[in-house]
């Protein structure tokens, strides 16, 4: 996607950005509950999306898609019946998030953020103007959280127990939409990995910072140099690190913000995970991960034994490399 609607300031070196688009199921072992969190893209969703979105989605200059799968064909290619999915959760009701909930049976709720309701039902076609399609959420149980019959907090985020025993809470983290939430699932008994959804675009508006200060030398094949075993001096990386602050390598882009004000507010929270050795820390998009993480059917838990954080939280600084 175009850098300059993503980060702030835009790249000298990047004209575009790429994205990954990641979806999680997420499985309480208590209750044998299946819940999806996102659901990226939806197939053929150029010609498929609200003729509100077909601009934007048809051109290239602005976004391209290069690989796209329904969430439901890779579920079910694995064996896992599509009725087994008692909630599907959307951090927010952007496109590249919402997927195709309509071919989930009705018996799986849709679970959304605050004001989701009062902004997106009606959806298209019976509201020409929504980007919602209609069909998401027709003959299903669409349950929007409300944050404020929760007394928990979880790093400054109010916050609900989804499973009701402390292993998935769904987090108020509004900015980007109002309506936004992200997540935060137990692994192990020491370990959790944070959902960003869009709390922001790029992991280089997360690090460097106070919690996560950058290191003075990262592996090689870090940054894409070789031999793997030596070291490569990120000193003058410090160039690209904002002053002030807030000390990332890029701030937010305020066009893409519906509220900029939250929207900093709900980073620097996230910041403070980051500088915690037991979170993983997966935005929607964040494409420096690829090569680190294992996908379905494999999962997720283990990450902190095969150190999934040390290996990814610094190769993004190969697009400043080049």
């Amino acid at each position: 996607m175009r850098a300059g609607l993503l980060v702030d300031p835009p790249p000298k070196n990047h004209e575009h950005l790429e994205l990954a688009g990641y979806c999680f199921l997420i499985e309480s072992q208590r209750l044998r509950q299946k819940v999806l969190y996102d659901l990226a893209f939806m197939e053929n969703v150029t010609t498929r999306a609200p003729p509100l979105l077909q601009p934007m989605l048809n051109n290239k200059d602005i976004l391209r898609i290069e690989e796209c799968r329904n969430i439901a064909t890779v579920l079910e290619e694995n064996n896992v019946n599509l009725a087994t999915i008692h909630s599907i959760i959307w951090s927010h009701a952007h496109i590249d998030h919402t997927g195709d909930p309509s071919v989930f049976p009705p018996s799986t709720e849709l679970i959304v953020g605050p004001g989701f309701k009062a902004n997106y039902i009606p959806g298209y076609p019976t509201n020409p103007q929504s980007p919602v399609l209609e069909s998401a959420f027709q003959g299903r149980s669409v349950r929007e959280l409300d944050f404020s019959m929760s007394s928990t907090t979880i790093g400054g985020f109010r916050a609900i127990d989804i499973f009701h025993d402390s292993s998935f809470w769904v987090l108020e983290t509004p900015g980007h939409t109002e309506h936004h939430i992200s997540a935060l699932c137990r692994t192990t008994e020491d370990s959790w990995v944070f959902l960003g959804g869009d709390v922001c675009h790029s992991i280089a508006q997360v690090r460097p910072s106070a919690f996560r200060p950058l290191p003075e030398t990262v592996p090689a094949d870090v940054l894409g140099k070789s031999p793997p075993h030596e070291s490569s001096c990120c000193a003058h990386l410090l160039q690209h690190v904002r002053k002030g602050a807030c000390g990332s390598f890029f701030g937010l882009a305020p066009g893409m913000q519906e509220d900029l004000n939250k929207a900093h507010d709900t980073l620097e929270k996230l910041k403070a995970f980051d500088g915690r050795d037991d979170v993983l820390i997966v935005i929607a998009h964040d494409s420096s991960l690829l090569d680190v993480l294992e996908f379905f059917p494999k999962d997720m838990n283990g990450w902190k034994d095969q150190s999934w954080a040390e290996k990814g939280r610094w190769r993004f600084l190969r697009d400043f490399e080049n």
